[in-house]
């Protein structure tokens, strides 16, 4: 049995995001950085607070002229295939938080781009993660068990926090 079954929603998107955080920060003075950082903060303030709807998620992914996907096309991502590896790992966490919304919702309306996401697709994230440079197996299961201890599926209904959970690894 995979050990997120065992946590709440929010802390399974919290545990991709964090991970994502810590690898997408190699990505800071890159001119398409300002696009990962608004879409990483507005799946944080889903899961702090609920703020945005899976509608709302996705149209900033999927924005015509701001799109996240649109990322790839950028010079440090088509020569650099570890920034490549990473794009593909901030593009997973987010459609997998924009998914979790959606269900959340209970919304007859699922995107096409989001139709295969389930929970498996954090283990599909790790195969991805763990390929990039500098990720430390360590974070992955220290936040783990983290969330495990705090964040049970059986009825804990404690808000996640960003800084908290951030402060893990």
């Amino acid at each position: 049995m995979e050990w997120y079954i065992n946590v709440n929603t929010d802390a399974k998107v919290a545990y991709v995001l964090t991970l994502t955080e810590k690898i997408t920060e190699k990505t800071r003075n890159y001119e398409w950085y300002h696009l990962v950082r608004r879409m990483i903060d507005m799946c944080w303030e889903w899961v702090e607070e609920k703020k945005h709807s899976g509608d709302e998620l996705y149209e900033r992914f999927d924005d015509e002229d701001d799109a996240l996907v649109l990322i790839e096309g950028y010079g440090e991502i088509q020569d650099n295939p570890q920034n490549k590896l990473i794009l593909f790992c901030i593009i997973d966490a987010v459609c997998y938080a924009i998914w979790q919304a959606y269900q959340c919702e209970k919304s007859k309306y699922l995107p096409q781009v989001l139709e295969m996401e389930s929970d498996q697709s954090i283990d599909r994230f790790m195969e991805k993660i763990k390929k990039v440079d500098g990720y430390q197996e360590r974070w992955a299961e220290h936040l783990k068990r983290y969330l495990l201890e705090h964040y049970s599926a059986a009825g804990n209904h404690k808000k996640i926090n960003r800084s908290e959970i951030m402060n893990q690894i």
